[in-house]
């Protein structure tokens, strides 16, 4: 294995390996830590994004508050801490929607994504390289958003369209 690559969240390495139908090839993996993503549910029927400059795509996106998994931290402590930093919210309760890896092709990323039903939005506290305006939006149209393309981050769609074929009134604390 050759580590090409290590920087402040991702190392890309390269290794030889031999598949099941016995074809070598070589593997170019970027290795990313776990992360979460949390849909925030404001007011029983609003949700809250946030629309994040993305500097790999030059723009702006609309996305659900994610972030990595800190060495030492829970996945639960995990989500807290990102709301909390996202956008100022006070946790009520979660649950989780779906976990899975984002792009196996080539990366190790495993991503867990929740709900959670959130309280008193105060003040944000992003991180000095996140670039984040906070955007609360009714559930229907934060769906309408998706139908139109507005939405174009995969794991802010799945967690929406998750949520919203659970319904509304989903409230379990796990």
């Amino acid at each position: 294995m050759t580590i090409i690559y290590k920087g402040r969240r991702v190392t890309l390495e390269v290794y030889r390996t031999v598949l099941p139908n016995n074809h070598v090839m070589n593997v170019e993996r970027v290795i990313f830590p776990k992360a979460v993503a949390v849909l925030p549910i404001y007011g029983g029927d609003r949700v809250v994004l946030i629309r994040q400059f993305r500097p790999v795509i030059n723009d702006y996106i609309f996305e659900i508050p994610a972030g990595v998994v800190e060495e030492k931290e829970s996945e639960d402590e995990a989500l807290i801490r990102e709301l909390r930093e996202e956008i100022g919210a006070e946790v009520i309760n979660y649950g989780k929607l779906f976990e899975g890896f984002t792009s196996p092709g080539y990366s190790t990323e495993y991503l867990v994504i929740y709900y959670a039903n959130v309280r008193s939005l105060g003040e944000a506290r992003p991180e000095e390289h996140e670039v984040i305006e906070r955007v609360i939006v009714g559930l229907s149209e934060a769906m309408d958003m998706v139908r139109r393309g507005e939405i174009k981050d995969l794991k802010t769609a799945l967690a929406l369209t998750l949520y919203a074929l659970k319904g509304s009134s989903v409230t379990t604390t796990w």
